[in-house]
């Protein structure tokens, strides 16, 4: 039987294959297919050899595209013709830097790749919510240093504490800090080379984490000694600001691992310090155990401690303490953003704010590779 097919089906026919052909190759970049079907501006593309998602790197005419100041998709991507596209060939792509423990934000940072801050003690008359100034960098507060009287920073940095006298008014701190945008609760608890510094008590230690906890807010401290570290275990906090590295134990570090409890390290500070006369201070050894043992260790620099830009020695020192670069990059951007509550950011993951920037060469094959940037976006804008 002969059937007789006229021109139009033919036609009908074909484009239904060459659709179905289209699908089925685009499965394995399905968020690009999906990139202006709601009829939006099309993206951006940022094309390199390599991008470092914020968890791994990925080689190989990988690209990142970016629409109305966030990221759409990251990898190995087919871009459509006609698309606006930068090319940076020999280059890796990666998040904005995040640096976890700064007093100062200044904005040559960000030509350095650091696109998001939080400052650990600052006055309280300048707290204020989550925010930019003039733009970037990106700035997260957590206000003065809960202390007691006589306690540090009240005689060094008086605008930087806010003494308490009793577990009430400690609450009421947290409470007000908070109202005043305070995204996270820093408290002191050096105790001095002798152990004359007075401090908080646990209690108050405690009643201060449970508050910030009711208020969706961490805890982080800020501990040199070994009576510090035992206070922030048992007063139960989320965070150590610093490294701490005088008569810590190793039970201790062991004890800070087994519950979770990251540190930002300061290295770079840390060191400077012991040049200037700091006695006591075993920094190396305490940073490479806690390492050595799994412990989390963050990026923070206690800047203006070290000069105002992505600190270069800081990160050397955590891969010194035993971590790889893969590892040292991590916890610049994805672990820093998830230490801030805020998962996407330090990322290239869909939704991600589009921070990104771009440096010549592999930095997980040489850190040095961070010294040349050849492209920065803030917020889906390029920076010149």
């Amino acid at each position: 039987m002969c059937v007789r097919v006229g021109t139009q089906q033919i036609v009908i026919y074909i484009t239904a294959v060459i659709v179905a052909l289209g699908l089925f190759t685009a499965g394995a970049t399905r968020p690009v297919a999906a990139l202006s079907a709601d009829g939006s501006q099309p993206p951006l593309y940022i094309r390199a050899d390599r991008l470092f998602t914020g968890e791994r790197i990925i080689s190989g005419r990988v690209a990142v595209a970016v629409r109305d100041g966030r990221v759409v998709a990251a990898g190995r991507l087919r871009i459509p013709r006609r698309a606006r596209v930068i090319r940076l060939r020999d280059a890796t792509i990666l998040p904005g830097i995040i640096d976890l423990h700064v007093h100062d934000s200044p904005e040559a940072l960000l030509r350095t790749g650091v696109m998001t801050t939080r400052n650990l003690g600052g006055a309280e008359r300048g707290l204020r919510p989550p925010t930019t100034r003039r733009g970037y960098p990106r700035i997260v507060q957590a206000g003065p240093m809960i202390t007691v009287p006589g306690g540090y920073p009240t005689r060094l940095f008086p605008e930087l504490a806010a003494p308490v006298r009793s577990t009430e008014e400690a609450i009421a701190t947290v409470r007000r800090l908070v109202r005043k945008g305070a995204a996270v609760i820093k408290i002191s608890l050096e105790t001095g080379l002798d152990g004359s510094v007075p401090t908080l008590t646990v209690e108050e230690i405690g009643a201060i984490v449970a508050e910030a906890h009711r208020l969706r807010r961490k805890v982080t401290a800020h501990v040199h000694e070994g009576k510090g570290v035992d206070l922030a275990l048992a007063g139960g906090v989320d965070e150590l600001a610093h490294m701490p590295c005088i008569r810590v134990t190793r039970e201790q570090v062991a004890a800070l691992v087994e519950r979770e409890i990251p540190i930002v390290g300061t290295l770079h500070a840390g060191e400077l310090a012991i040049r200037r006369g700091l006695r006591g201070c075993e920094l190396q050894a305490a940073t490479r155990e806690f390492v050595l043992r799994g412990g989390t260790l963050l990026y923070g620099t206690d800047m203006p401690a070290v000069s105002g830009r992505l600190d270069l020695t800081e990160l050397g020192l955590m891969q010194r303490a035993g971590m790889t670069t893969t590892q040292v990059l991590r916890a610049a951007t994805a672990d820093a953003g998830e230490q801030l509550g805020m998962r996407r950011l330090g990322t290239l993951a869909p939704g991600a704010p589009a921070d990104l920037w771009a440096v010549r060469g592999d930095p997980t094959s040489s850190l040095g590779a961070l010294r040349r940037p050849v492209f920065l976006m803030a917020r889906g804008r390029r920076l010149r």
